[in-house]
């Protein structure tokens, strides 16, 4: 059903004629995050009360975009004159350069690159306009772990505005079990107009979200996912579709692009990623990987081994076990101390 229903919300099946069906479908875009993605594909083709729920995913989306453009001239001013251009990721930079897989997308947060040299001039200029640690992540602890083994600062949100950025300054972690050659990524990265903020290139833009989605996550949003990876694919001319394969190789990235291109092919029968993987030398993730993945999204609200299979597999990818063992224990430790701090006060 669940596959149905995303094809629906990509142009690539009819709408369920069933109401019930339908009322189903509408929650579960809204619920994953793709509602305004559907209202996209499905604007100026509905009536009565599915065109109201799908305009009013529309006016959620622009919120979001508006709130984006507005954070990124602030970033900009922030940075006026340091001679340092950001790369804006993710959500931020579809957005910017206004493609198909910007076309209706939530954005809750701002990603931005800088070189690993830039990162402490960088952090120094947010701050100084604004920009905190998270109270979550603001402790000595937390603050010294990300600058040792991630490939990030802890998130900064704006004293007043509240808006989140996420400064990097690689793809993935410095101990990730994948080596992803980050700065030929950064090198070819494309300036905007005015040349003050930067976008990874398009091929670069589809391997960077199957990186983070099969390399450094255990695939938190996988309806999200999918429907990113099927529009920025399309995003892409048919000669730069033909360098996906040359590029993720280039760049140390072959397996989570197979894996990628598998599950657009299986799932929504792909035949541009389904012509792309058989040209490919790369093999995607195993066949319990795989089976992982599909079960988790096509059943998101259960396969609760899925999920255990593919939270271990993060953990694994992101970083050796005797130093993620200690940071879990650490933060056990401390959450178990919040707790008993919290009880102690509702007693007294």
């Amino acid at each position: 059903m669940i596959r149905d229903w995303l094809k629906t919300i990509i142009g690539q099946a009819p709408m369920p004629e069933n109401i019930a069906e339908r009322a189903k479908m509408i929650e579960f875009a809204d619920t994953h995050h793709v509602l305004g993605q559907m209202a996209v594909t499905w604007e100026g083709k509905t009536e009565g009360k599915l065109k109201e729920v799908l305009e009013n995913g529309l006016l959620r989306t622009g919120f979001d975009h508006r709130m984006l453009r507005f954070e990124k001239d602030r970033i900009t001013r922030a940075l006026l004159g340091s001679g340092i251009a950001p790369i804006l990721l993710k959500g931020g930079a579809y957005v910017a350069v206004g493609s198909k897989a910007a076309k209706g997308r939530r954005v809750s947060d701002i990603d931005i690159m800088v070189s690993e040299e830039q990162l402490d001039q960088t952090e120094g200029l947010l701050r100084a306009a604004g920009w905190e640690f998270d109270e979550t992540t603001n402790n000595d602890y937390d603050i010294a772990y990300y600058r040792k083994y991630m490939h990030e600062l802890p998130p900064l949100r704006h004293n007043k505005r509240q808006t989140v950025v996420d400064v990097h300054h690689h793809l993935l972690p410095r101990t990730s079990r994948i080596k992803l050659q980050s700065n030929l990524m950064l090198d070819a990265a494309m300036p905007l107009a005015g040349g003050k903020l930067k976008v990874l290139a398009p091929v670069d833009r589809f391997i960077h979200s199957a990186v983070h989605s099969f390399a450094d996550g255990s695939f938190d949003t996988p309806a999200r996912t999918l429907v990113e990876l099927y529009y920025l694919l399309r995003d892409l001319s048919t000669e730069e579709q033909k360098n996906i394969n040359i590029r993720a190789a280039d760049v140390g990235a072959t397996q989570p692009v197979a894996t990628a291109l598998w599950i657009l092919a299986d799932v929504l029968d792909d035949t541009v990623a389904d012509t792309l993987l058989k040209a490919s030398n790369a093999k995607p993730s195993g066949l319990i990987v795989r089976y992982a993945l599909k079960q988790k999204l096509m059943h998101i609200n259960k396969a609760y081994s899925a999920k255990t299979i593919l939270l271990i597999r993060s953990h694994y990818l992101r970083m050796p076990w005797h130093l993620l063992l200690a940071h879990l224990l650490r933060k056990a430790i401390r959450n178990v101390r919040t707790l008993l701090k919290r009880a102690d006060q509702e007693d007294s």
